[in-house]
């Protein structure tokens, strides 16, 4: 029978005290396709089938509290892009996930970004809007596991004051991988095991003796803490909302009239984008985060919303599904199409 555990003192627990012994005893994998790992400076990693959760931890008693990195539920980026002479092209990143998702933008009426029955998704969602957008508001209808769901800040509002045109909307889905949990660590005839109180079930996660799967640990945990101390609120994608990595001045150019950074063996490599434009690190753009303006709780029942932004099915109706229509056709023998080597992205914080 799966050990209860109680959620009643994680407010008020006291700070963890990296001092003590279990962080370095306990530390390690639990689990094979799926489970925690448990780092000794008091983080974890929680994974599985789509699923990386970075969190932290901490022992009261002989219970271990795990807490997830919770990000905002809504970020925006923003960009002034010299190609557009009227209006406004947004990039819908993640609105498809975590509940009902709506936007309104400028002065038009509340509208839900994707159809009720939307199914077989694929990205970039990316939007035109045709007028002028000073200001801006999303909203969520939270899923109903959600703990905050009576009370969360699900609609925010945005003052557009310096005039930007190009946007990257994203939307944090809430999961069940961020709500916080309970486990403890039980020593059995197998080795020792960890319950969890939302995950695992009855038999729990076997610890792993040690492998070559912890690497891989590892190196997520690396790219974990870089991020997290490089984290600026600015980001560089393409025309076509890949994100990579901050241009080095090394190997790009800035345009101020263009506001645009262009790899200097831009010219040398354009063939070899040609038939994976969406990999392309010739040109990129310096997105901007934008603070809300005020947050509150969001009510669709109060208001009227209109069609959709988005409207994607499959089987019955796909005809009419939405389809990025950002990329060039070239008809380019096949014999002639070069091997391609994608830039690494870099990760966008979701």
């Amino acid at each position: 029978m799966l050990i209860c555990l109680s959620f009643a003192t994680v407010a008020s627990a006291q700070q963890k005290d990296l001092k003590d012994p279990r962080y370095k005893k306990y530390a390690g994998r639990y689990g094979s396709s799926s489970g925690v790992v448990l780092f000794d400076d008091g983080t974890y990693l929680l994974y599985g089938y789509a699923t990386v959760v970075f969190g932290t931890y901490r022992f009261e008693n002989d219970q271990l509290f795990f807490s997830a990195d919770h990000q905002d539920e809504f970020e925006v980026f923003a960009h002034r892009n010299t190609t557009l002479t009227e209006g406004a092209r947004i990039n819908f990143v993640g609105f498809e996930r975590g509940g009902r998702t709506f936007v309104q933008l400028g002065s038009d009426s509340i509208r839900p970004v994707f159809n009720s029955d939307a199914n077989c998704f694929d990205a970039p969602f990316v939007y035109m809007n045709a007028g002028k957008m000073q200001r801006f508001t999303m909203g969520v209808v939270p899923p109903d596991f959600s703990k905050v769901n009576a009370a969360a800040e699900t609609s925010w509002a945005y003052a557009n004051k310096a005039g930007y045109n190009d946007f990257i909307f994203v939307h944090h889905a809430t999961r069940r991988e961020d709500e916080d949990f309970v486990a403890v660590v039980l020593t059995t005839e197998k080795g020792e095991v960890m319950k969890l109180s939302s995950f695992g079930g009855e038999q729990g996660y076997l610890k792993q003796k040690e492998d070559m799967n912890n690497r891989e640990m590892l190196d997520m945990k690396s790219e974990y803490d870089r991020d997290k101390g490089l984290a600026n609120g600015i980001i560089y994608a393409n025309q076509h909302y890949k994100i990579f990595p901050a241009p080095e001045a090394s190997r790009y150019t800035y345009d101020v009239r263009k506001n645009l950074y262009t790899s200097r063996d831009a010219e040398e490599n354009a063939s070899r984008y040609m038939q994976d434009q969406y990999n392309d690190p010739s040109h990129l753009r310096q997105y901007q985060k934008l603070a809300p303006q005020a947050k509150s709780k969001f009510k669709p029942d109060a208001t009227r919303p209109g069609q959709s932004l988005f409207f994607t099915v499959c089987g019955e109706g796909a005809d009419r599904s939405y389809h990025y229509d950002g990329f060039i056709e070239y008809k380019i023998p096949h014999q002639e199409i070069p091997a391609l080597q994608p830039a690494e992205p870099q990760k966008l914080q979701e």
